[in-house]
């Protein structure tokens, strides 16, 4: 246990400038910040010429079912300085769910959240929970709900809202992971089965997480040509469920909305939040998007079908058809920014990771092909929906302005579901915002960034003793030289660890060192009571 944080430039997440201090802790936590330069004794960290930040805090990372199985969790992550780590989000969960439906759940989120152990068996939200309180965590992680989880345990992957039982049953579910500490609910509304929910439906869900004090946060429907549409349409659930509302990953996508789009949906949050309303954002510092195969797919296309449908003439047909067109209420990701810009990044059949790293366009002109919808289509269905892609949607200028909000805060939306060309923002988010949008481009200040990644997310969703270096909270702490962190990954090298954090400590205790993870587990489950 470190006794002393001494010398150390004190950013303390509040965006105020720094002052020179040392933290002396106790028990894990902070127990007195001074001003000034203390001298050094055993246990203590001299951190002169460096500077000392809370923990970062990740609300939006997938690594639901990685926490439980993956034994080297936790060393990107420290390595990015990250403390704290949310799961659960876009709606994407393995639980609840139910004996029936458990399969093709698995199968649908295992592009984002990667394969669930064979030999672990639950069901319920608070059985996850069970579980995690009883791990060795490498940093502190807690979950929100999935509604997308919630809905295939009621009635699986079916095109259609609720019955009047299904319902309620959705609601006891909610009201279980909040009871168990879930932080909130979250929306994954672009993908199977939500999109296909009334909007009564969705009001209930959020209704039910709201009444147990719970936010909301959102994977809206579109972020394309339907992206104003979009955020009016969440704001307005989340109003009528009054509700705390956060959307996810904020951006507009497709070509033809580059510096366009983006200002009409800011106008719609700005005027809710001027009303009364909580509507915040969050934002990853990249261009590109991670996201399973299937959201290319237009739901139409597999209503009502098996994946099995897409490797068939007739479902190639319809593939071709669909897919070229404007869908009303669904954006079409891959008529806005082209097959040129849609890369496979994970399979699970080793014959087919020839394809990893390669856009689709390439692909087509290796095989001679002039349309790769039969393709596309044969892969997902051969590899049961099992397909992760990376899709670069984005201009560098609608990022910066949704990084520049007031109440945009940081986040990674890493995907854990393997394959040999994950996201870069897997292993380099947080220091990518230090290089990058501070240092280089000064998009933003040093302690405006920090702010963005600590106490922010933190008091997002409900996390009331981490994100501030602040007597009584947490003793989770990094120390490193701003001129030093850096991030490596990049999309033709994406494993690849960031570098330059001197020391991360989680609850006092030194959990990495020179970015490299310590033998120590100190992370904790933390929920909403906590």
């Amino acid at each position: 246990m470190v006794h002393k944080v001494i010398g150390g430039r004190i950013y303390d997440g509040s965006g105020e400038e720094p002052f020179q201090g040392t933290i002396t802790i106790e028990n894990g936590k902070i127990a007195r910040i001074t001003r000034g330069k203390e001298a050094a004794q055993p246990g203590d960290l001299d951190a002169t010429g460096l500077i000392v930040t809370p923990g970062f805090v990740d609300i939006h990372r997938h690594h639901d079912m990685a926490v439980l199985y993956d034994p080297a969790f936790g060393e990107l992550e420290l390595a990015q300085g990250i403390t704290t780590a949310v799961s659960g989000n876009c709606g994407l969960a393995p639980v609840p769910s139910s004996p029936e439906h458990q399969a093709e759940q698995l199968a649908y989120i295992e592009p984002c959240l990667g394969k669930m152990p064979e030999n672990v068996k639950m069901y319920r939200f608070s059985e996850y929970m069970q579980r995690l309180s009883k791990s060795a965590l490498a940093l502190n992680t807690a979950s929100l709900i999935g509604a997308g989880a919630v809905e295939a345990a009621v009635m699986g992957y079916e095109s259609r809202g609720f019955t009047p039982a299904e319902r309620e049953k959705a609601i006891e579910l909610i009201q279980d992971g909040m009871r168990s500490g879930a932080l909130g609910l979250s929306f994954g509304i672009m993908y199977h089965p939500e999109c296909f929910l009334p909007k009564e439906d969705l009001v209930a869900m959020a209704r039910a997480c709201g009444q147990e004090g719970g936010m909301v946060s959102c994977h809206i429907r579109g972020e394309g040509n339907s992206l104003v549409a979009s955020v009016r349409e969440i704001i307005e659930i989340c109003q009528e469920a009054q509700v705390p509302l956060n959307i996810s990953h904020f951006k507009v996508t497709g070509v033809d909305n580059w510096g366009k789009t983006i200002a009409g949906a800011i106008a719609v949050i700005e005027n809710a939040r001027a009303a009364g309303q909580v509507v915040t954002v969050d934002v990853y510092p990249y261009t590109g998007g991670a996201t399973t195969a299937m959201s290319l797919v237009p739901p139409c296309v597999t209503e009502g079908r098996p994946l099995s449908y897409l490797g068939t003439s007739e479902g190639a047909a319809a593939l071709r058809r669909e897919i070229y067109r404007e869908q009303p209420g669904w954006d079409n990701m891959v008529k806005s920014i082209g097959w040129e810009r849609t890369i496979i990044g994970s399979v699970t059949l080793e014959k087919n990771r020839i394809y990893c790293g390669k856009s689709v366009a390439q692909i087509a002109a290796e095989l001679g092909l002039s349309d790769p919808c039969a393709w596309l289509g044969e892969l997902i269905a051969e590899e049961e929906g099992k397909v992760g892609c990376i899709i670069m949607s984005m201009s560098q200028d609608d990022v910066d302005t949704v990084m520049r909000l007031p109440y945009a805060a940081v986040i990674s939306d890493s995907l854990y579901g393997g394959g040999d060309s994950p996201h870069p923002r897997l292993y380099g988010s947080f220091p990518k915002i230090l290089r990058e949008y501070v240092k280089e481009r000064g998009v933003l200040t040093l302690p405006e960034a920090i702010r963005k990644m600590t106490s922010m997310p933190a008091e997002r969703v409900g996390l009331t003793d981490r994100g501030y270096l602040k007597e009584g909270y947490a003793a989770d702490i990094n120390i490193f030289d701003p001129e030093q962190i850096c991030d490596k990954a990049t999309f033709t090298h994406p494993k690849q660890l960031a570098q330059g954090i001197a020391y991360t400590l989680i609850g006092g205790e030194v959990a990495a060192r020179d970015s490299a993870l310590q033998a120590g587990r100190y992370g904790r489950l933390l929920t909403r009571k906590s």
